[in-house]
């Protein structure tokens, strides 16, 4: 056992210890503001390695002892707690009821008593109701919610939830229907009452700790969220915190969460018990002193201290000896304590004999015993020098253990060489990073981008749809009108005679019609590809552009749009859309169906050659407009839609070779199909000497040419109305803007990926020009702040350098 000197050289080297380490987690902490070293989960532990040290640096330096005062109701709790301090503040009447801890503590003979709000009442009161699970307990109000309602609920219990309405009933059933019953009495401000000198003994003030009525009226006691109490006669343990607690046996559930709580935060607990009349100890106290632990991991029954209340209630002495047997055997038999703890004897002859605190002339114990009180005080006061403070030092060990490991895993983790070229490799990190960002955004960017180009145009055919919807508007090639015959008529007549020159007339229109045709079929594919071509260049530079910058809202987004513009514009000038890019393919396709539909009148001279001139590329798009049969061939010649029965074309030589294959392969009736084989024979053999099908002179035979003003009319509406199903149909499909439009679209982005993704070629030189400028100016907050980073850098060593020294010096 330590003398007092002992204690107090022992406490001084703790208290060093503790102010040593604290400190030092704060001084590290003010360090890491600026070297930004420590990662969360390391600062949550300095702070609660530092919580920890002040609460132990607290209770050593202030000597801070507390102490929680529980037994079950009317084992004289409250005697005991007023006999323990040497004064008659706390009501020990045998109907006091205790609802709330009161907390003594040394001080100048006052008391206050804060008060719940309504908001934190009604808390309390809905969490009461959680437990019996009362429906919608969340939004349920203590001023509201029916007395009637509840009892119904309840009740209904005891059938639908049994095991529930066994556990509560006579408890958490009474307390609410106590609640319900004395709500309008309740004094919930949220504020605070003082109480002063003799004013503690008063009637005014007990009432709040015992309840009016002899304890049947509770509305003082539960409107009280918390009560202290100072006495001036706490001379003998001015640093110990007594608290009178609720008993085990409260009838308030949530003050039994209260209670256990106190419990865990107390350096020693007193179970008050009746001895005289109950010496053994119930399944309620023991199941809260074994099943719990205290903050710091330590079992309450390590620090837990029995004193045996009431001894001269027992009939006789010889029946007390036997009484306190059975206390002392029950606390070895289930372990709840230490024997050299359990006390015995009564706190009412302590006050009213021992000590003349109280004046009770009508007690007079039977047989002589000691109080206990001197006893259980000086063991109390050992137990706090010695093994508690023991206890105490392991968790100062304990808790300098995990500073020791936290400080050694910072070490660890952290580079403690001072880097001289730390602002040049730091810039060079950064450029670095920003291009390799860069150009992974860029490739992931352009991929995706093209992919959503392949699927938007061939899935929405967009040229041939496009071009279609127009022509069906009628908006293009538009059919002439009786004007347009007037109007021709008069500019070609040179005659002095009335004849009316129709030929002059039907080549003079169609000469202009041709024309403009021409000239609009050309536009609306340019206009068509140029406005496609727009969007998508936008949506590549938006893509390129987002690819570079984190975000589209960046302040120099403009700026780098605009770089990237030019830089794009560099790369693919020689493949990017231009109006002149499809004439060819407009020129390929369709000059031959404009001379011929419109530059020459229906059966002329000039149409025959034009197709015969043609024929080969007229038999090419005839298979595009309706797979060969010959319809466009007959709209070319005689300005009508309709297939030539017995053609021969691609299709019927496929037919005729395998019906060959069919007779020669039944050789028993080759005699019967000879005839049926040369004729088959002379047709292939036909087609093989040339690839012209058509006999112009057997198409055109009985037709006749046009030779009057609505006849001419009616031919050119026709010739219009055929071009424009042409155009459609066999022009579009094969020229195939898709196919073209997007090789380019391909070609474009392959080339922008090529010239990050190579080296040592012109594309990739005009891209590290382009990144080289872009880079400063993207990074360029960071680049700014290294300098910034250098101090943090040089305060980061500084830091370790600093756990390091601790180390050594620990």
């Amino acid at each position: 056992m330590k003398n007092s000197k002992d204690f107090e050289k022992e406490k001084l080297i703790e208290i060093e210890k503790l102010s040593n380490q604290n400190q030092f987690i704060e001084a590290i902490k003010e360090q890491n503001i600026q070297a930004n070293t420590f990662s969360t989960k390391v600062i949550e532990k300095f702070e609660k390695i530092f919580d920890k040290n002040k609460k132990y640096l607290h209770k050593l330096e202030s000597n801070e002892f507390e102490i929680a005062i529980v037994g079950l109701e009317k084992a004289g709790k409250s005697t005991f707690a007023n006999a323990l301090i040497e004064n008659y503040i706390l009501p020990s009447a045998p109907e006091r009821c205790t609802f709330t801890a009161t907390r003594l503590i040394h001080g100048n003979d006052k008391a206050m008593i804060e008060f719940y709000n309504e908001a934190e009442f009604n808390e309390i009161f809905q969490q009461i109701l959680l437990d019996i699970e009362y429906p919608d307990a969340e939004i349920q109000s203590y001023k509201s919610l029916s007395l009637e309602k509840f009892k119904e609920y309840f009740d209904a219990l005891e059938e639908s939830n049994p095991n529930l309405y066994k556990s509560h009933i006579g408890k958490t059933d009474k307390e609410i229907e106590d609640i319900l019953s004395s709500r309008e009495r309740l004094t919930l401000t949220g504020k605070i009452r003082e109480f002063f000198g003799d004013e503690l003994t008063s009637e005014n003030f007990q009432e709040y700790i015992r309840g009016e009525n002899k304890g049947t009226d509770t509305s003082k006691p539960r409107s009280v969220k918390s009560i202290e109490i100072q006495s001036s006669k706490l001379k003998k343990l001015e640093n110990a915190i007594i608290y009178d607690v609720p008993g085990f046996d409260s009838p308030t559930k949530i003050h039994e969460r209260q209670t256990v709580e106190r419990l865990k935060k107390a350096d020693a607990i007193i179970l008050v018990t009746n001895v005289g009349r109950n010496p053994s100890l119930v399944g309620t106290q023991l199941n809260i002193i074994t099943k719990n632990s205290d903050a710091d991991g330590i079992p309450l029954r390590d620090k837990l201290f029995v004193f045996g209340n009431q001894l001269d209630t027992a009939n006789s002495q010889e029946e007390s000896k036997g009484n306190i047997e059975t206390l002392v055997n029950d606390v070895s038999k289930y372990k709840i304590g230490e024997i050299k703890r359990v006390f015995t004897g009564s706190a009412l002859k302590f006050l009213a004999i021992d000590n003349n605190i109280i004046n009770n002339p009508d007690y007079k114990p039977s047989y002589e015993f000691k109080s206990g009180i001197n006893e259980i005080f000086n063991e109390l006061v050992n137990y706090y020098e010695n093994e508690r403070f023991e206890i105490l030092k392991r968790k100062i060990d304990s808790n300098e253990k995990e500073l020791t490991i936290t400080l050694d895993e910072i070490l660890e983790k952290s580079d403690t060489n001072f880097d001289v070229n730390f602002s040049e490799n730091e810039k060079n990190r950064i450029i670095r990073d920003a291009y390799k960002k860069i150009e992974n955004n860029l490739e992931k960017k352009l991929k995706e981008l093209k992919s959503e180009f392949k699927k938007e145009i061939w899935n929405e055919e967009y040229f041939s749809k496009k071009f279609t919807k127009d022509v069906e508007n009628q908006i293009h090639f538009k059919y002439i009108t009786n004007e347009d015959i007037k109007a021709i008529k008069i500019y070609e007549d040179e005659s002095l005679t009335l004849d009316t020159p129709i030929e002059k007339m039907n080549q003079s229109l169609r000469k202009k019609l041709h024309k403009e045709f021409l000239k609009e079929f050309s536009n609306l594919i340019i206009e068509m590809t140029d406005e496609k071509s727009r969007e998508i260049e936008i949506r590549i530079l938006r893509a390129f552009t987002s690819a570079i910058l984190d975000s589209n809202n960046s302040s120099i987004f403009n700026e780098i749009e605009k770089e990237s513009e030019q830089l794009i514009l560099k790369l693919t000038s020689n493949i990017s859309h231009n109006k002149g890019r499809f004439t060819y393919l407009i020129e390929r396709f369709s000059r031959d169906i404009f001379d011929i539909l419109i530059s020459h009148p229906l059966l002329s001279e000039d149409r025959k050659d034009k197709f015969k001139q043609a024929t080969s590329e007229f038999i090419y798009l005839d298979n595009y407009y309706n797979r060969g049969d010959g319809s466009l061939i007959n709209m070319l010649l005689i300005g009508e839609n309709r297939s030539f029965n017995g053609i021969i074309n691609s299709t019927t030589i496929l037919k005729m070779a395998n019906q060959l294959i069919s007779w020669a392969s039944n050789s028993h009736t080759i005699s019967g199909k000879i005839k049926n084989i040369t004729e088959v024979g002379k047709k292939l053999a036909e087609f093989s000497k040339s690839n012209n099908p058509y006999n112009i002179s057997e198409i055109l035979e009985n037709k006749n040419r046009s030779i009057t003003e609505d006849l001419v009319l009616k031919e050119i509406n026709q010739d219009i109305e055929n071009l424009r199903d042409i155009l459609k149909k066999a022009i579009v499909p094969a020229i195939s803007l898709e196919t073209a439009f997007l090789n380019s679209i391909d070609k474009q982005i392959k080339i922008l990926i090529d010239s990050f993704s190579t080296t040592e070629t012109e594309e990739s030189k005009v891209f590290n020009s382009f990144i080289s400028k872009i880079v400063p100016k993207v990074k360029s907050s960071e680049l700014n702040s290294i300098e910034q980073k250098l101090e943090a850098y040089k305060a980061k060593q500084a830091l370790l350098k600093n756990i390091k020294e601790f180390k050594i010096r620990k």
